[in-house]
């Protein structure tokens, strides 16, 4: 099958990344074209496919993108179509209708953190289930690491002066681990914490796996962290990386005041975590997925679509 799925790719950022690397697992013998979600899809692009997905990750956001209008578009695309592993970022009364009227016509919709689902509203074809990068976790690294890494995005590990004292005093090991490389990325950021700090120009697990833990101003960040067996200490106001914690019980590991880089969780805690999410994404989306496939192998071809053949 041909299966459209529209995200945030091709941004050279980690996180999204590993999501497109999961989800190509997770459809592994299907045709893949991975799109951009910042736009409404052309209809008549979605009628040459046989099924479409939104996710992984933030995508639900205030201006609405390929949500706007989606209950509309989705009836006319006559095609089976899936929120997959989709957190809300931010909404408006106007968006959360727009997503209500999504959830009567979708094939399920896949929230990665129950306050997005909550943002939007039960439903029974909407579920619960960890981010997709826990489908094919990152192996744990082989033993204890030491030191610390550290993992921001701009605009997180504030304020900045705090952060770079606690660092340069910091008697063990630093570790600058950067996620996102477009346009400079994680760069900036790190150097104002870690002002020699040697970076790596693309993506690279050596520095969770070098570490005792990960300081934290990105989610998938923590994801990786976790994923490695490293436990975390979480310095981000972001939403996301706020009901991950709250999800799994984990708010001790929010840092307790700028500076403060004591981190409280243990590698086996780490790797327990780690278990139990593989686990439950599996268990709650593998029936999901069989559901897609199975409409939209009902399908006819494309060019055999009724709709198709009338063009309208």
């Amino acid at each position: 099958m041909n299966i459209a799925i529209f995200g945030w790719y091709h941004h050279r950022n980690a996180g999204d990344d590993r999501i497109q690397q999961c989800l190509t697992r997770w459809l592994d013998g299907h045709t893949l074209a991975f799109l951009p979600a910042g736009r409404q899809p052309p209809v008549h692009l979605l009628r040459t496919y046989d099924a479409a997905i939104l996710g992984g990750g933030g995508l639900i956001r205030h201006q609405g993108g390929m949500f706007r209008g989606m209950a509309r578009w989705v009836r006319q695309a006559g095609i089976p179509v899936a929120l997959a592993g989709v957190s809300v970022e931010g909404i408006t009364p106007g968006l959360r209708r727009e997503l209500r009227e999504l959830l009567d016509v979708c094939c399920f919709a896949w929230f990665r953190d129950r306050g997005s689902l909550e943002d939007v509203g039960d439903h029974p074809r909407a579920f619960v289930a960890p981010d997709a990068t826990w489908l094919y976790p990152f192996e744990p690294a082989a033993e204890e690491g030491r030191g610390l890494a550290v993992s921001v995005a701009p605009g997180t590990l504030q304020p900045r002066e705090a952060w770079r004292d606690a660092l340069a005093v910091f008697k063990e090991p630093i570790h600058p681990w950067p996620l996102y490389f477009e346009n400079g990325g994680d760069g900036r950021a790190l150097r104002e914490l870690i002002p020699d700090a040697d970076l790596a120009v693309e993506f690279d697990l050596d520095p969770g796996r070098r570490a005792a833990a990960v300081l934290v101003g990105r989610f998938h960040a923590l994801l990786f962290a976790l994923q490695l067996g490293r436990p975390v200490l979480a310095a981000s106001d972001a939403p996301k990386v706020r009901r991950f914690l709250d999800d799994n019980g984990l708010q001790s590991w929010i840092a307790a005041e700028p500076g403060s880089l004591s981190c409280p969780g243990t590698r086996e805690e780490a790797l327990r975590i780690r278990s139990r999410l593989h686990d439950e994404v599996w268990e709650k989306t593998a029936p999901a997925r069989e559901r897609l496939l199975e409409a939209a192998s009902r399908l006819p071809p494309p060019n055999r679509r009724l709709r198709n053949l009338l063009r309208f």
